[in-house]
């Protein structure tokens, strides 16, 4: 309708204002209709056919237009605008610009809020913000959730600690953040981040492609960042899923800057769609404390996040016969403490206790038991700068460390009753420092933005000597809106990932067997390319980016003998890839949405790359009415015949899952569930020790808010 009255209405203002008349300059600032700052707009003085872009902040400044003056105002994401000015102002414009989605509005914009390393990084690269309260029924992991995001997708083993693969990199080669705080460990698959859970988190960002730069060391292939849940009121959950038993309950409360949550979640061995048995079971108790105060100019926050997990076992197709894996248990505790000025710089630092005890039971011949522990800390300092309306920037410094990093293995033969102690990582330690900054430009309709980051990093223990390496990345990035609703982004940049303790100096027994590490391990590097187009619609959005991945000195994990392995820096390669992803709302209550991506990976030999995922895509249709809702997806997954190394070839699969919502009075809803309703038999990874994923489950949930 707006658009419509501008084509009308615009010949009669120009007539008008063809009538000369006094010239006047004109400043003011553009903001949504939620009082974000919108960059990049384009003010145009219509009747002289020459326009101005807002900066940073939203501002901008006309000279000598001649009253009447007729301004134009538009953004690829916003309903465009006219204004008639027939006077000069006396104040400064402010000018409100209403998304054509509210969705519009988070796009580009990180869930921090502007605050600490999430915002570091530029609006060129990917990127896909989850709303965890948005979803209808809450997954059991982190992986559950951002699998099925364009170019993300589940890898390794499954159970509770399955991680995720983005655009064909996995393991440690991807990096999760909780509220700034980096998280690793000792599990050679990767952190799964599985001790957060996931009814305590607010939203997920997912950044797809290297974020060294803006993030450090481990992120070749994009950042996983997780946002703590700030409850507002009384909440209460509870639910039941047929696969398994499982059941969670929790409990949350968030009143003047204070919030609280709790949750428990159990669940019991059961068979999957195959009928085989899976070692599923665990209990897990997760909370956070949340405390956010403001004095003077300054904004504080103290975060606590602990975590138990209990008798946790392990399903793969080792189980029952070859290899039981099983973690009695899994501590962690948060500690987080920020403050952010209003004078541009903000800083905060964590810690983070950590355990995991692991038992490997061979039926029949022994059993290994190995505890984890480790105290990982760190902190991070960023300044804002302005130089003129056109330039911004930022710089800093970024610190984490391990302290105390322990793997003592026990071992017990049956036959014999021979017992053995182990100790490979003895007090192991990791430091790393970095400085890093960016400057971004307003160029016009553009929106240029460069940075570069220094890393010093240092690894030893007891035995060996210690390791020392430095690396230095850098990024460029471009955002330029290209007429009816679209805007061209373009990225490039470096990655790199140290190798992690435990690939340098643990040897011992996994989960998946015996491993070796290799101190002579170097970095590994890589060098990104993609480029995508944007379309905004009134109804409409599509997001498309094609892009490909440079990787070299990749350490990779080879088997020396069966049950044996090692690290070693094996290939270099290539992976390309083609993601999509939005939405059509259909009315006010029906929206259908799709994502979906192609990947292909290659070493310089042409051989095949692990961990690259099946292409797939997404198919969704969400009802939103007053007292009903509903969710159906929809998901296509391509065969995979190329499998890497440790990998196993995939046939295609057809993955249904729905949820149907009511609410049956003020505050309360009932939820109903079901997955894999075709109840499809399919290996949800290429790992060739992953077994078949649960079939048809159908569940309920409850939830009251007051």
């Amino acid at each position: 309708m707006t658009s419509l009255f501008v084509r009308l209405s615009l010949p009669l203002l120009l007539l008008f204002a063809a009538s000369p008349g006094w010239a006047a300059s004109i400043s003011g600032r553009v903001a949504s209709t939620q009082g974000s700052a919108l960059e990049h707009v384009e003010v145009s003085v219509v009747q002289e056919d020459r326009s101005v872009f807002t900066g940073p902040q939203g501002e901008f400044e006309i000279a000598d237009c001649q009253l009447p003056c007729l301004l134009l105002v538009r953004h690829p994401r916003f309903v465009e605008q006219v204004l008639e000015l027939t006077e000069a102002p006396a104040d400064a414009l402010v000018v409100e610009m209403e998304a054509k989605q509210a969705v519009f509005e988070r796009i580009d914009v990180t869930a921090a809020g502007g605050g600490g390393a999430a915002s570091f990084a530029p609006l060129s690269v990917a990127s896909t913000e989850i709303r965890v309260d948005e979803k209808a029924a809450p997954p059991t992991t982190l992986t559950e959730l951002v699998e099925g995001v364009a170019g993300v997708a589940e890898n390794g083993q499954p159970g509770l600690f399955q991680v995720y693969a983005i655009r064909g990199v996995s393991r440690h080669r991807v990096l999760t953040l909780i509220d700034g705080m980096q998280i690793t460990g000792e599990r050679r698959a990767g952190v799964a981040t599985s001790f957060v859970d996931p009814l305590l988190m607010g939203a997920v960002d997912v950044l797809r492609g290297p974020a060294s730069t803006y993030y450090g060391s481990g992120a070749l292939g994009g950042v996983v960042q997780v946002f703590p849940k700030v409850f507002d009121g009384f909440e209460l959950h509870t639910g039941w899923m047929g696969f398994a038993d499982e059941n969670y309950q929790a409990v949350g409360w968030g009143e003047d800057g204070w919030s609280l949550g709790f949750v428990r979640r159990d669940a019991s061995d059961d068979e999957v769609a195959d009928g085989s048995p899976q070692n599923t079971h665990f209990t897990q108790y997760s909370a956070s404390l949340l405390k956010t105060w403001q004095r003077g100019d300054k904004t504080y926050e103290v975060l606590l996040m602990p975590s138990l997990g209990d008798d946790i076992g392990k399903p793969n197709t080792d189980f029952p016969d070859d290899r039981i894996t099983n973690y009695p248990e899994e501590q962690h505790l948060l500690m987080k403490l920020g403050v952010r000025s209003d004078k541009g710089w903000s800083f905060h630092a964590y810690a983070h206790p950590n355990t995991l005890e692991t038992e490997v039971l061979r039926p029949g011949s022994r059993i290994n038991v190995i505890d984890n522990e480790a105290f990982d800390l760190g902190a991070h300092w960023q300044k804002e700068w302005s130089f003129g309306r056109s330039t911004t920037g930022r710089y800093g410094v970024d610190y984490f460390g391990r302290r105390g990093v322990s793997a003592d293995e026990f071992e017990r033969r049956f036959e014999s009753g021979e017992t053995s102690l182990l100790e490979t990582l003895d007090g192991a330690e990791q430091d790393e420092l970095a400085a890093f900054g960016s400057v971004r430009w307003s160029l016009g309709a553009a929106t240029l933005q460069a940075g570069g980051r220094a890393t010093w990093h240092q690894q030893s223990n007891t035995g060996f000597e210690s390791q020392d390496d430095s690396a230095f990345t850098a990024f460029l990035g471009l955002v330029r809106p290209v007429g009816a609703g679209i805007e061209l982004v373009a990225n490039v940049g470096t990655g790199l990932r140290f190798p992690t303790l435990s690939e340098r100096f643990f040897s011992g027994t996994t989960g998946r067997g015996g491993v070796i590490g290799n101190p002579n391990l170097d970095p590994e590097e890589s060098t990104n390319l993609d480029v995508g187009l944007r379309w905004f619609g009134k109804r409409t959005y599509v997001a498309v980016q094609v892009f490909q991945l440079d990787v070299d000195d990749y350490i990779e994990r080879i088997e020396i003998e069966p049950d044996l392995l090692t690290f070693v820096n094996l290939v270099s390669g290539t992976i390309e890839g083609f993601e999509i992803e939005g939405f059509h709302q259909l009315n006010d209550t029906w929206r259908l949405t799709w994502s979906g991506h192609i990947l292909d990976g290659e070493d310089d030999d042409g051989g095949p790359l692990a961990d690259i995922s099946a292409d797939r895509l997404q198919l969704g249709l969400r009802y939103d009415g007053e007292r009903w809702g509903g969710n159906l997806q929809w998901q296509l997954r391509d065969a995979k015949d190329d499998p890497g190394s440790g990998e196993v070839a995939l046939e295609s699969a057809n993955v249904v899952s729905a949820s149907l919502s009511y609410e049956v009075s003020p505050g309360l809803d009932l939820v109903l569930r079901g997955r894999n309703l075709l109840d499809e038999v399919y290996l949800s990874s290429a790992d060739d020790k992953s077994s078949a994923a649960p079939g048809r489950s159908v569940g309920l949930g409850l939830t009251w808010n007051r």
